[in-house]
C-alpha cells in the first residue's frame, strides 16, 4: 500500500470512515496474523491481530503515526508476542530453549522495523512466484536465484534465448503489478534472500 492511500486512509479513518477501516483490515490481517504465529500459537495470534485493530479503531481520533502504518501496526503486534513471551518465561521458571529462540527472533524484529518491511516484501514475492506458470516460474528462478544468463538457461531447457526473455519478462510483470506500491528495484534487490 503506497503513503498516499495509508495517508487518506488514515485521515478517512479519523472521520469513523467504515470503509476505510476495512480496507485497512483486509489488507494488514493475513500478513499480522502470519507475523504473530512465528512466536505464538494460532489462537493468540488471532487474538493479537483482533485487538490490534480494536486498539486502531479505539484510538482513530488520535493516532500519530510517525512512520508507516504498516509498521505501527507491526509495531503493536510485535509488543504484544514480546509481552506474552516475557510472561510464559516467568511462568516457566526451567530454562525453554524454544522459548528463548522466539524471545531471541522477535528481539531482532523490535530491533529493526527494515526487518519486518522485509518479511512482508518476503512474502509477497512467494506469493507471486506461486502465481508463475511453471515453466515461467522455473526460468525465472534460474535467472534470479541461480544466477544464470539467460544463455545458459536456453542451453539449460533447450529453448532459445527470446523464449527465456518472454518467460522472464512475463513474470516481471507480475511483480510490477504486485509490487507498483513500492519501488520495483528494492524488490528485485530482496530475491537473493530465498
Amino acid at each position: 500500500m503506497n503513503q498516499q492511500l495509508e495517508y487518506n486512509l488514515l485521515q478517512n479513518l479519523k472521520n469513523n470512515d467504515r470503509p476505510a477501516f476495512k480496507i485497512i483490515f483486509q489488507n494488514y490481517y493475513q500478513p499480522l496474523f502470519i507475523f504473530a504465529q512465528k512466536f505464538v500459537n494460532e489462537e493468540l495470534a488471532k487474538d493479537f491481530v483482533q485487538d490490534c485493530f480494536y486498539e486502531l479503531w479505539r484510538n482513530r481520533k488520535k493516532i500519530q503515526i510517525t512512520t508507516s502504518l504498516s509498521a505501527y501496526l507491526f509495531t503493536i503486534i510485535k509488543n504484544r508476542c514480546f509481552k506474552h513471551l516475557k510472561k510464559e518465561q516467568k511462568r516457566n521458571e526451567s530454562s525453554n530453549l524454544g522459548l528463548i529462540l522466539k524471545q531471541k527472533e522477535l528481539q531482532f524484529y523490535i530491533n529493526s522495523e527494515k526487518s519486518i518491511l522485509e518479511f512482508g516484501i518476503k512474502d509477497r514475492i512467494k506469493k507471486v512466484v506461486k502465481c508463475l506458470p511453471k515453466k515461467c516460474c522455473e526460468i525465472f528462478k534460474e535467472s534470479r536465484y541461480n544466477n544464470l544468463t539467460n544463455k545458459e538457461i536456453a542451453q539449460k531447457y533447450g529453448i532459445s534465448i527470446k523464449s527465456v526473455e518472454k518467460h522472464i519478462s512475463k513474470a516481471l510483470l507480475l511483480f510490477r503489478e504486485e509490487f507498483k506500491d513500492i519501488l520495483f528495484l528494492l524488490i528485485l534487490l530482496q530475491l537473493h534472500i530465498f
